[in-house]
C-alpha cells in the first residue's frame, strides 16, 4: 500500500529516479519542478510512495496542496492542480500497480479535493472531467508532419517566413513575462497574481537551468514580437508558456517559433505536447499542426459538512450576483 511521506522527508533523489525509469515519465512529475510549481508558504506537496523488500522507490505520486478557503473556512490543506502542470501520474517502475489505490489514499486523507489531474487509467470511485491535450509524433520527420498541416496554417506559415523574423534563442525570461503582462493578462478572468509570475520565473529559470528549456525569440526591427518556452525532457517536447504582441499575432510569430521547434527535432522520437486549454479557439490552433487528442482526467471530491455546502451555495449566489 503506499505511504504518504512528507516533502522534507522524501529522498529526493530515490525519487527523480523513480520518475526517470517510469513508463509515465514526464517532467512534471520530479521533485525539482514540483518544489517550484508548489511554492511555500501557501502551496506545499508531499509524496506517496511504494517500497520494495529493499526500502527502495517502487512508486511514487505527488499530492499538490493549496492554502484554501473553501464555503468561506480556510482550511488547512486542499488537494490542488499547481500552474505550469498539464498532469501528473502514478510513476511506477511496476505496471501492476493499481492507481486507483492511490486516488483512494489521497480521498480517504483529505476531504476537499478542488482540482487533481492525472495521466491515468480513469478510478470509477470519484467525479472526473475528461481533459485533452495535443500531441504530435514527430518521429515521422518534417516533412510528414507539415503534410499534416491544414492549408490556411501552411499559408501563415509562409507569410510569417515572408515577414522576415529574426529567431533567436535566450536564458532570459522577462521579455517573454512582459509581453504577457501587457498582452494578454487583461483577457483572463480575475486577472493574474504576482505570485503566479514569481511562479514562472523560477520554474523558467530552474529549467534552463537544467538544460530542459528552449526559450525563443521572434524580433522585428530589434523589437521582442513573441516568445515561447518549450521544455523537452525524455520524449516529449511541452510547449508550456507563450506570449505575443499586436504585431507579433498579425505576422503569425507564434506559427514560426512552433514550426521552428518542430523542424529542429523531427526525426527523432519525440513527442511535441501543446498542453492544450479547454478552449475551442486554442485547440483548433494547435489541430490546424495535424496534431491529435490525447486525454487525461481531472478529478474533484468533497465531504463537507452539510453546513459548508450551505455556505458553498451562498458563496456561489453571491458571486453570481456581481457578475
Amino acid at each position: 500500500m503506499p505511504t504518504f511521506v512528507p516533502r522534507q522527508q522524501l529522498n529526493a533523489a530515490a525519487w527523480d529516479a523513480c520518475v526517470l525509469a517510469s513508463t509515465q515519465r514526464i517532467v512534471y512529475g520530479y521533485s525539482w519542478y514540483l518544489d517550484a510549481v508548489l511554492p511555500a508558504p501557501d502551496w506545499c506537496w508531499m509524496g506517496l510512495v511504494v517500497y520494495d523488500e529493499r526500502g527502495n522507490y517502487r512508486a511514487v505520486m505527488p499530492v499538490p496542496l493549496r492554502r484554501k478557503q473553501v464555503a468561506g473556512i480556510l482550511h488547512p490543506w486542499v488537494v490542488h492542480q499547481p500552474f505550469f502542470c498539464q498532469f501528473l501520474s502514478v510513476f511506477s517502475l511496476d505496471t501492476s500497480l493499481d492507481p486507483a489505490l492511490f486516488l483512494q489514499a489521497i480521498q480517504n486523507r483529505f476531504r476537499y479535493g478542488s482540482s487533481l489531474s492525472l495521466n491515468v487509467s480513469k478510478p470509477l470511485s470519484c467525479e472526473a472531467q475528461t481533459l485533452t491535450t495535443h500531441v504530435l509524433d514527430l518521429s515521422v520527420g518534417y516533412d510528414a508532419v507539415f503534410r499534416q498541416y491544414s492549408s490556411d496554417r501552411r499559408i501563415n506559415l509562409r507569410r510569417a517566413e515572408a515577414a522576415n523574423w529574426t529567431i533567436s534563442d535566450s536564458s532570459d525570461l522577462n521579455p517573454l513575462l512582459g509581453l504577457f503582462r501587457l498582452n494578454h493578462a487583461d483577457t483572463i478572468r480575475g486577472g493574474v497574481a504576482d505570485w503566479a509570475y514569481t511562479i514562472f520565473a523560477n520554474l523558467g529559470d530552474e529549467l534552463v537551468k537544467r538544460g530542459f528549456g528552449i526559450l525563443r525569440y521572434a524580433m522585428q526591427e530589434g523589437r521582442i514580437e513573441a516568445g515561447a518556452l518549450f521544455v523537452r525532457e525524455g520524449n516529449r517536447i511541452i510547449y508550456l508558456f507563450n506570449a505575443a504582441s499586436e504585431t507579433g499575432r498579425k505576422k503569425n510569430a507564434r506559427t514560426l517559433l512552433i514550426d521552428q521547434v518542430i523542424r529542429d527535432y523531427a526525426g527523432q522520437k519525440l513527442v511535441f505536447d501543446f498542453e492544450s486549454p479547454e478552449k475551442q479557439s486554442i485547440a483548433s490552433f494547435y489541430e490546424s499542426f495535424g496534431s491529435t487528442r490525447e486525454s487525461f482526467y481531472s478529478f474533484r471530491w468533497s465531504r463537507l459538512t452539510a453546513f459548508e455546502r450551505v455556505l458553498v451555495r451562498l458563496s456561489r449566489l453571491v458571486t453570481l450576483k456581481k457578475m
